[in-house]
């Protein structure tokens, strides 16, 4: 990882910084792959990372996903205070999506133009370079082919 501040990044954006429980999913984004937990027990994949299965408590594993899924939630952060990201007149649109692979599997995101978003709305992943080696899972929504 590098030793760079994140506000000299010119994306400022924060730097996730992996631990024992999180680096399978920081590395797999790192290769451009949606990896999320899947507890080798009882099936349920849950998200974020955690050392045993919330449902079971079994041993969760890594799994590759699709990187399909459907807005669940969204907001406009007209102000935001996150460390990193310096302030600016573009707000920070975040948003939720539920992955199709599980219902009320969650993970929150941004996105860089907040286009009129719909909820119930398909999106993708893609992935962003951050400061180091850093990437990030972002999800976008799906361009409509008409």
């Amino acid at each position: 990882m590098s030793d760079q501040p994140v506000a000299d990044a010119p994306w400022a954006r924060p730097v996730p910084v992996p631990d024992d429980v999180t680096a399978p999913f920081w590395a797999a984004a790192r290769e451009g792959r949606l990896v999320v937990q899947r507890c080798a027990g009882c099936g349920t994949f849950q998200h974020p990372p955690r050392s045993r299965c919330t449902s079971c408590g079994g041993e969760p594993v890594f799994t590759e996903v699709s990187g399909d899924a459907t807005l669940v939630s969204w907001t406009t952060a007209h102000d935001p205070v996150v460390p990193g990201r310096p302030r600016g007149p573009a707000p920070v649109v975040i948003v939720v999506v539920e992955l199709v692979e599980q219902p009320g599997l969650w993970l929150v995101s941004d996105v860089d133009e907040p286009a009129e978003l719909r909820i119930g709305e398909n999106m993708r992943v893609a992935f962003d370079a951050t400061a180091g080696d850093q990437v990030l899972p972002r999800f976008h929504p799906v361009e409509d082919p008409s």
